[in-house]
């Protein structure tokens, strides 16, 4: 080795060695450094199998099968130039016997603190147990073994560094002042149920940085360091813990009371082992998470009251069955995992290896099964199934819902359906026939009054006709007493035609068959239209008429006819009975949207006794009696028939001496209706 030249350069170049050593033991096959005279300087953990010589460190050599020094090959390929190279030669073993191996030879260019030398790469070299392969085996997060190895890693970065202190930490990711202290020693011994408060320490203020942190005067820099100042630690060094994704899982630190070397090297060596304890506790974690998961999963797999079978896709065996599951098949637990679920569906085995398959693959997750019980009763059931690991084993789990009696219950209802359907079938056929029927009676009930109307009618206008002839002398001169009498005739006979009219008019509507017709027209246009008919009738009498309408136009879809049917009736009822004064015929629109017609007389009136009978037919009241106008006593009643028709209704309001106030109001838009079906009998009609 080369000659110390101060003891500054032989720290760095121990500590440098230090670093490399560290570094070789995280190499997954046999290392071997030499110097530049040929000595072995350092190895690895795997290449001591090929140590054949002293077990003194500086006299230890790797030799060929025939004695010779492989030192001596690395210094010939050195002289040749011909490095990096392989070589290929039978070796011997520290255990006896000899072996094949192949190295790779690199060389290490000298610097300030390494003198170089040589490295051999053991790629297909004898290897035996190293610290890295140990350190890579699967980890249970509840083994005490576990916790042994993180004391372990510890301890060697402890040792190596020289320092009096170290601890490792799990952290969550975004939480590095606090964590969950996994293994601490202190002055060579373990420390149990040590916490290591992160708050205040070097490695959470470095917390944004992924190389590792140095701290050489921890009393100065970080007095809320609460474990470096009550032992007296003045130096640190630490590393967050990287997962093999780069999110932090843990931290590294060591503390020493001395300083701990050059800070590069020390950081080196604290990075080395970093990298070797975070995909370990990564492991750790992802253990810890599959065990809760697993151990969630068995709670609600025990506990749920679905049935919940485990199928192993290749036997088709049911490897697990909850309690809920030997309830519903009626077999004990030992029984039904014991059986295939091949024995447990009714359909044909390939069919249910094939819905196996498609559950396995994720196809599909719902299934329709026949299961055969206990009882030998065959249940319907749907499953919802899919792959699951269960302690390294491929499997299908599945959820069963017995839906036995819903599709029993489906089933009547499609029965009931069909049922229904064929019942509504033949009552819509029977309700054709009746509509059929009905338009028959319809059309002779309306052609029968027609013709009663003509038969009725033509007899009374020949005795009218007759009595105008009379009257008017084509017959012969007539006697005073002669014409009294003759135009008493011809007065009855036109209140006998007028009657008549009224009574066909209010029969065909006691009967139903007259329709609302609808058409769009404006209210306002048909109140001036009847106003101007009604004008001159109420002028003879000495009668203003008005016209009032609060908004306008008013457009309503109704039967324009049947309104203006009623409101003649009432314009000239009105007309009868006003000696004196005034009649306003006002149209408006209320706020339900229903269109109103109201028509005011300052006529007789009508008593409080009288007025609920003012639709009656044939009856007039006292008060009108005493006003000689002929007409029927139907108009009313046929008006109050004619406002149903339309969907609406005609109400009145009266006061002996002051007048009388008739209100037609309807809905402003009326479909058109069929025969009436709130027909009344004759007696709940009404006219004045």
């Amino acid at each position: 080795m080369a000659p110390i030249q101060d003891e500054h350069h032989h720290e760095g170049t121990r500590g440098a060695q230090v670093f490399l050593t560290t570094l070789f033991e995280t190499v997954a096959v046999p290392v071997v450094q030499y110097d530049t005279d040929g000595w072995i300087v350092s190895c690895n953990s795997l290449a001591e199998p090929m140590m054949a010589a002293s077990p003194d460190r500086l006299e230890r050599r790797i030799l060929t099968f025939d004695g010779m020094d492989v030192g001596e090959l690395v210094a010939s390929r050195e002289a040749g130039a011909e490095i990096p190279a392989m070589i290929s030669t039978k070796v011997r073993l520290a255990e006896g016997g000899t072996a094949d191996a192949a190295f790779i030879v690199l060389p290490i260019m000298p610097t300030m603190e390494t003198q170089g030398g040589t490295l051999l790469l053991g790629c297909d070299a004898p290897a035996g147990r190293s610290a890295v392969e140990h350190r890579h085996r699967p980890l249970d997060p509840s083994s005490t073994e576990d916790e042994a190895l993180f004391v372990e890693i510890l301890s060697a970065l402890v040792e190596t560094l020289e320092a009096d202190a170290g601890a490792v930490a799990e952290v969550e990711p975004d939480r590095l002042s606090s964590g969950r202290t996994l293994a601490a020693i202190q002055d060579g011994e373990m420390l149990s149920g040590f916490e290591w408060r992160l708050a205040g320490t070097p490695i959470v203020a470095a917390a944004g940085r992924r190389a590792a942190s140095f701290a050489p005067d921890l009393r100065r820099t970080h007095p809320d360091d609460l474990w470096a100042q009550s032992q007296g630690f003045t130096a640190f060094a630490g590393s967050a813990l990287h997962g093999t994704s780069g999110e932090r899982v843990g931290v590294l630190g060591i503390y020493a009371r001395h300083e701990l070397g050059e800070p590069a090297i020390v950081r080196g060596i604290v990075r080395l082992f970093a990298a070797r304890l975070g995909p370990m506790l990564q492991r750790v974690r992802s253990s810890r998470v599959l065990q809760e998961s697993e151990q969630r999963y068995a709670a609600l797999f025990e506990h749920s009251h679905m049935p919940m079978l485990i199928i192993d896709p290749i036997s088709s065996q049911v490897v697990d069955a909850n309690a809920a599951a030997c309830t519903f098949y009626g077999y004990p637990h030992e029984d039904l995992t014991a059986m295939s679920i091949l024995q447990l569906d009714v359909g044909a085995p390939e069919d249910v290896r094939d819905e196996l398959d498609r559950a396995v693959d994720r196809t599909r997750d719902y299934f329709q099964f026949k299961h055969r019980v206990a009882d030998g009763s065959v249940r319907e059931v749907e499953m919802y199934a899919g792959p699951i690991t269960v302690q390294g084993r491929d499997l299908v789990y599945g959820i069963v819902h017995d839906v036995t009696e819903r599709r029993r219950i489906e089933y009547e209802l499609q029965r009931y359906k069909q049922d229904l359907e064929a019942l509504l079938q033949r009552r819509t056929a029977d309700l054709m026939r009746s509509n059929a029927e009905l338009q028959v009676a319809t059309h002779l009930t309306e052609t029968f009054y027609e013709d009663m109307r003509v038969e009725l009618r033509t007899p009374l206008q020949t005795i009218i006709g007759f009595a105008e002839t009379l009257s008017v002398g084509l017959a012969g001169e007539l006697t005073e007493e002669q014409h009294r009498q003759v135009a008493m005739i011809e007065d009855a006979g036109r209140r006998l035609l007028e009657l008549t009219d009224d009574l066909v008019e209010l029969s065909r509507l006691n009967t139903g068959v007259e329709r609302c017709i609808p058409e769009e027209f404006d209210l306002c246009d048909l109140v001036e239209s009847v106003a101007v008919g009604g004008r001159q009738a109420a002028a003879e009498r000495g009668i203003a008429l008005e016209v009032k309408t609060r908004v306008s136009p008013i457009p309503v879809y109704t039967d324009r006819n049947k309104v203006e049917q009623v409101l003649i009736q009432l314009l000239s009822n009105a007309s009868k009975y006003t000696i004196e004064g005034s009649i306003v015929l006002e149209a408006d629109i209320i706020p339900n949207g229903d269109a109103v017609v109201r028509v005011a007389d300052t006529g007789v009136g009508i008593s409080a006794e009288e007025l609920p009978h003012v639709f009656e037919g044939f009856r007039r009241v006292a008060q009108r009696r005493s006003v000689a106008h002929g007409g029927s006593g139907l108009g009313l009643a046929v008006c109050h028939r004619i406002a149903h028709v339309i969907g609406g209704r005609l109400d009145a309001e009266s006061e002996p001496g002051v007048g009388s106030v008739f209100t037609l109001s309807f809905p402003a838009h009326c479909p058109a209706s069929g025969p009436d079906e709130a027909a009344e009998t004759s007696g709940d009609t009404h006219a004045v």
